[in-house]
């Protein structure tokens, strides 16, 4: 796990002195949370936070909304936060230096911000005297005239044309192509967050504006995993500063740990694995028997789903092409065509 530094100042703070108990103690929270990362703004799930706590999600919201008040947080409702006094903890220059070894996660983490924060947020890094044109700051064009002198042009999408930017989750629980009846062996999916853009416009109107609609690859779960887990993983791994091709192989070694031990802190145990991604050091084990797994099944799937147009379509095989098939494909369709004469 992570270790965050807190400073003693904070009990000092003017801005933070006069709050209730309830209100510093959720300050600490998303100063500490596990879902945090190196830029202080980053997505949480409000249950699982919530639960964190020790309270309900109405419960944090309420507490959350005072801090917003009092602009020493901003939040949105998909989960979003941005801790406003984050850089009185931790070090800019460490995070956010363009020579630092953490300015890659740092940008990616920048370019995940909801885009209605970008300009805002940009400012308070000035504040703190980062240059975020050397860092290469994401700052939205159409804010260009909000933004310092020096924010790159062309760091995020042309907003001159109204471009705006949202999360979106896929509608189905596991990709096309995956099997529905695994187990745990990581099979059932979910939509997740930031990764390839793709911009849509609304043909309704001759005046609409293209939206940049931002969809994340299904990441494939054992079919028994509660929701929960699932957005709580989801959670951790944006959070993390992982490239996306690396979610599926951490999340695989998770299942196939899963497989041969009990793991009490599932979502920790991932977060382990993501920070060892991070430093180079994570080396897929038992996710890799997990994953070749899975494409055996949806090998096989593929051919019996082939299989099946072909009877429908009075196209059987012949004898020499049988022996050429897979003992489980010949053995079904010997099956079908014994079921068939049958007939």
């Amino acid at each position: 796990m992570r270790q965050r530094t807190i400073s003693d100042f904070f009990w000092r703070d003017p801005d933070i002195s006069d709050l209730s108990q309830e209100d510093k103690a959720t300050l600490l929270y998303f100063l500490t949370s596990p879902s945090s990362n190196i830029i202080g703004c980053y997505q949480v799930v409000w249950m699982i936070a919530a639960a964190e706590m020790g309270w309900t999600k109405d419960q944090l919201l309420v507490v959350v909304r005072r801090l917003k008040a009092k602009e020493l947080m901003e939040f949105n409702d998909i989960g979003w936060v941005w801790v406003k006094i984050w850089w009185k903890h931790n070090s800019p220059g460490v995070a956010l230096n363009p020579n630092s070894k953490l300015i890659s996660h740092a940008k990616k983490q920048c370019a995940a911000i909801p885009t209605e924060w970008l300009i805002e947020f940009g400012k308070s890094l000035e504040a703190v005297g980062i240059n975020t044109s050397a860092m290469g700051y994401p700052y939205p064009t159409h804010g260009a005239l909000d933004a310092p002198s020096h924010a790159p042009s062309d760091a995020a999408p042309d907003a001159s044309s109204g471009n705006t930017q949202t999360h979106q989750q896929k509608g189905s629980d596991a990709p096309s192509h995956a099997p529905r009846d695994g187990g745990g062996d990581g099979s059932g999916g979910n939509g997740y967050l930031v990764s390839g853009i793709t911009t849509t416009t609304n043909s309704s109107s001759p005046e609409a504006k293209p939206v940049v609609v931002v969809v994340i690859p299904d990441l494939i779960f054992p079919t028994n995993t509660p929701q929960t887990e699932r957005d709580a993983i989801q959670a951790a791994l944006v959070a993390s500063g992982v490239t996306e091709p690396q979610w599926q192989s951490i999340l695989d070694e998770l299942t196939g740990a899963r497989l041969h031990r009990t793991i009490d802190n599932p979502v920790g145990y991932l977060r382990g694995m993501a920070e060892r991604a991070l430093n180079g050091t994570f080396i897929p084990e038992r996710g890799i028997v997990v994953a070749q797994q899975r494409a055996a099944r949806e090998k096989q799937a593929k051919h019996d789903d082939e299989m099946n147009r072909a009877l429908k379509d009075k196209q059987l095989p012949s004898e020499e092409a049988m022996k050429h098939l897979p003992a489980r494909t010949r053995e079904f369709l010997s099956k079908q065509m014994t079921e068939g004469h049958a007939k």
